[in-house]
């Protein structure tokens, strides 16, 4: 029983440890949506600024399929600005 709890737990590690990496082109500054968050419209989300090096919350206004990855639109609540995010299409391994 312990064995197979871990073999699944191993297996499912690495797709939970993985946020999901992005960009925001109006501010030049790479982002990140930590891993396991819900991105829909009209939900709060946090994602982290690395040209600030802080996390902001936003809500999101809408969220978009584009080549390549996913276009987010959000209010970013700390500042107030509208933000768009484009983040990068997850890659699956698995063939």
């Amino acid at each position: 029983m312990k064995i197979s709890s871990l073999i699944t737990l191993l297996f499912l590690l690495p797709n939970i440890a993985l946020a999901w990496n992005g960009y925001d082109y109006d501010n030049k500054t790479a982002v990140e949506i930590g891993p396991g968050k819900l991105v829909r419209k009209g939900l709060l989300i946090e994602f982290y600024d690395s040209k600030l090096d802080k996390y902001h919350t936003a809500k999101v206004m809408f969220v978009e399929s584009i080549a390549g990855g996913t276009r987010i639109q959000l209010i970013d609540l700390d500042s107030g600005e509208e933000i768009t995010l484009i983040m990068q299409e997850e890659k699956n391994d698995e063939k």
